[in-house]
């Protein structure tokens, strides 16, 4: 994939998470992937998250819920250098290659940090009349600094913002209008807003139904 690179994290080794991404079915890409560059660090997971803002942030992310964005390698080799670690090599490569040989074939997921199960099905609360009270803070970031914070109104079922009375997902379509419109086409607002309960932002995706 010309100019595009998957950025993402493994808690095992890079040539076997290569293997599964080049095994599966359902993201294979047009020709192999191959490893462009890796590094062992502490709390991965936070990095990872960290660094998906980042390039967010200063390049085109091509789909919200997966690891691909359109950059350079040497762009994401500069975040990787100023992070702590020890850099993989090659050598590291041929000591793994048998490894990968007696790992069991694994579906390809948007990020190795969580476990891999099926969904169930379940969902939390999806209806701003249920999910939110009167005077409640709602933003929606993309990015790094890029926020709006709008405020609930119970009385007409709405987030106001900028003078506006807006459903959750016109909030979060408004603003990818205004600073990324090459983003609006996968907005999904209820993973990409916040809700502040008790002094403390949480997702509105992981609100109880």
């Amino acid at each position: 994939m010309p100019g595009i690179l998957k950025v993402g994290m493994t808690e095992r080794t890079p040539v076997i998470r290569l293997g599964e991404a080049n095994a599966s079915d359902t993201w294979r890409p047009p020709t192999p992937y191959k490893i462009e560059f890796a590094k062992k660090v502490s709390d991965a997971s936070g990095k990872e998250k960290t660094l998906h803002t980042l390039l967010e942030q200063y390049t085109e992310r091509i789909n919200p819920r997966r690891e691909f964005f359109r950059v350079s390698p040497e762009e994401v080799r500069k975040f990787f250098d100023l992070m702590d670690g020890e850099m993989w090599g090659e050598t590291r490569m041929e000591e793994e290659e048998e490894e990968e040989e007696e790992e069991e074939e694994e579906e390809d997921t948007s990020s190795d940090s969580a476990p891999r199960v099926k969904p169930t099905g379940v969902k939390g609360c999806r209806d701003m009349a249920k999910c939110f009270t009167n005077g409640q803070r709602i933003r929606h970031t993309i990015g790094i600094n890029k926020t709006w914070t709008g405020t609930y109104d119970s009385s007409k079922n709405g987030i106001v913002y900028d003078g506006k009375i807006l459903t959750l997902n016109k909030f979060a379509v408004s603003h990818f209008e205004s600073e990324r419109p090459d983003r609006v086409s996968n907005v999904n607002a209820w993973k990409e807003c916040e809700c502040e309960v008790d002094g403390k932002w949480i997702s509105t995706y992981a609100l109880p139904g």
